[in-house]
């Protein structure tokens, strides 16, 4: 998953920063993790402001340091590395092999549509099945060595049982389903979206990068640690959902698969957990940076409903429901949260890397992100653009307003539907109680009922001179998994042994709106461990158009699926020999 866009700054001299920061040229690049899951900086030119901004909170801190950079390799098992690492993986027939393999999975067209109904009674289902059966024919050995539970029809948990049961397992995960093709893109694809279409460096499709790469490049690695003997330790676990897209409350895949892991493991039961996130490895102001997400943003749908008499529209009266609700949305969009930088966002660690290690990064910038003293500028600088300011910030946005039905009457009610990213410092509770305090101002000078999130009595939320708010699809924000643990240096280690110890592993957050409420699968497996990383272990520069996921012409370079394999096959091995 990979998503890039500008953002460049240059500063003037100003009473708050006596210093003038002077950075120049698109050679200066700034990436983060936002809506793409993986977004490019270019430190764009904006004038520095005398004072800070009025939403920015006053807290100063000291950035996290950068984890250590350690390189491992797996110690057992030579041959194993002599015969899959330095001979089948880099052999043309292996090549071939698993761009069929993927190409075979992307002609599937195993789309999860918003809303779909239940397991049994919505028939677009069923092309689950046909997938099912094609991972069983394309990975037999896999099949027939492993335990392979259904869980609720299509959710597939793989158990590779390890010799040693006092260890916690490792968990992998992936999605089968992919997002639906808008038939007046059809035109528009070099090649049909389902073909699969292999053109010798790409596999071409919906789905080809998200996420039957991950899914594929799992099996492959499973099967290629099989046919050599490996035999694990530590017990592995292989979670394959399938509406991981879907844009419906109740989830189906993860959800139920998540709960069979719990009850066979307990709460806390897994070591660590590796899902799917960003395109991981991108070059910043001239390092390569391996970026797990560790931390994911929270999510909230606030609607806000006006109720006021209806009538004929012959006779208005000054304001109806719907100039009522222009007032609540100027006043949405007037008030939005205010921005932080705390220590446990995985942003700060970032920077922190960057400031050590971006090889190109400007001296008065490096000093800047390192200086507690000069946090407001790094915040501000943040704060530019929307997709920077994300990171630091409750995001709002005015999505959905509906109110009237028909010419000569007069609306009833009129209402607002705003989507929020919930910052990792901020709660559901948060949001709730920001809306009550911009709202009610409102309610009191129309002289209207306030109705929802503790205002009101009953039928309130009905009533005549009203506003109701309330609020759906809570979920708050992830937990932070912590950059200083063991887990997190097996995870630094394997991806600097796998691409090279000039990688710099450096720990991001989630906040992207590809995924249809922001949220990956993990949301629900919260609850299994404190160790949970998101990324998708490949090079984003072995294609600069990049993979066009969710959009026309997404694909998938097949060089970038046999890192993802060669990573899988080293983690796996790596983990392995690991004690906490």
């Amino acid at each position: 998953m990979k998503g890039t866009q500008g953002f460049s700054f240059d500063a003037a001299h100003s009473r708050s920063s006596p210093q003038a920061l002077q950075i120049t040229a698109a050679s200066k690049k700034l990436f983060f993790v936002l809506p793409s899951l993986a977004i490019l900086y270019i430190l764009q030119r904006v004038a520095w402001r005398s004072s800070v901004s009025s939403v920015l909170k006053s807290s100063v801190i000291s950035l996290p340091t950068c984890p250590i950079q350690s390189v491992i390799h797996p110690t057992n098992r030579a041959d194993i590395t002599s015969r899959n690492v330095e001979a089948l993986f880099s052999s043309l027939s292996f090549k071939e092999q698993i761009a069929q393999q993927l190409s075979g999975a992307v002609q599937i067209p195993t789309i999860c549509y918003d809303e779909m109904g239940a397991i049994g009674q919505d028939t677009r289902w069923e092309i689950f099945y046909e997938l099912g059966r094609y991972l069983q024919e394309t990975f037999p050995l896999v099949y027939n060595k492993l335990d392979v539970a259904t869980v609720n029809e299509h959710g597939l948990l793989f158990t590779w049982q390890g010799s040693d049961t006092s260890l916690k397992p490792l968990l992998l995960m992936a999605h089968q389903d992919v997002v639906p093709v808008p038939n007046m893109t059809l035109g528009r694809w070099t090649y049909p979206p389902f073909s699969g279409h292999y053109d010798g460096t790409y596999v071409w499709g919906r789905g080809s990068e998200d996420d039957k790469s991950n899914l594929i490049a799992i099996l492959a690695a499973f099967a290629a640690l099989l046919e050599a003997g490996f035999e694990p330790s530590r017990t592995v676990l292989f979670s394959v959902g399938f509406d991981e897209e879907g844009g419906f409350p109740e989830s189906y895949g993860a959800k139920a698969l998540a709960a069979r892991i719990l009850e066979l493991y307990g709460h806390g039961g897994i070591e660590l957990i590796f899902d799917e996130g960003i395109a991981g490895i991108e070059s910043h102001f001239g390092t390569e940076f391996a970026m797990p997400a560790t931390a994911e943003k929270g999510y909230v749908d606030v609607t806000i409903t006006v109720n006021t008499r209806g009538g004929h529209s012959s006779t208005p009266p000054d304001h109806t429901a719907i100039g009522y609700l222009a007032d609540v949305i100027k006043a949405v969009e007037s008030n939005p949260f205010p921005s932080s930088l705390t220590e446990d966002n995985p942003t700060a660690t970032y920077l922190s890397c960057v400031a050590d290690y971006g090889k190109a990064v400007p001296p008065l910038i490096r000093d800047s992100i390192r200086d507690p003293r000069r946090q407001r500028e790094v915040i501000q600088y943040l704060e530019e653009r929307p997709d920077s300011r994300a990171l630091i910030r409750t995001s709002v946005a005015v999505d959905v307003v509906a109110g009237g039905s028909k010419a000569n009457n007069l609306p009833e009610s009129a209402y607002i539907l705003v989507n929020h990213r919930i910052a990792i410092d901020h709660s559901v509770a948060t949001v709730k109680t920001h809306y009550t305090d911009i709202i009610s101002p409102i309610a009191a000078r129309l002289n209207f009922s306030l109705c929802g999130f503790g205002h009101g009595d009953h039928g309130c939320n009905e009533r005549e001179g009203s506003i109701y708010l309330s609020a759906r699809d809570e979920l708050e924000p992830s937990l932070v998994t912590k950059s200083d643990s063991s887990q997190f240096s097996w995870l630094t280690g394997t991806l600097r042994g796998v691409f090279g110890d000039e990688v710099v592993v450096a720990p991001v957050l989630l906040s992207g709106t590809i995924l249809s409420r922001g949220n990956t699968d993990t949301q629900f497996y919260w609850n299994l461990s404190s160790h949970i990383y998101r990324m998708s272990p490949w090079r984003a520069s072995l294609d600069s158009r990049g993979t066009n996921m969710h959009t026309v012409d997404e694909r998938m370079p097949i060089l970038g699926l046999l890192e993802m394999i060669h990573f899988y096959h080293e983690f796996l091995r790596v983990v392995d020999e690991m004690r906490s």
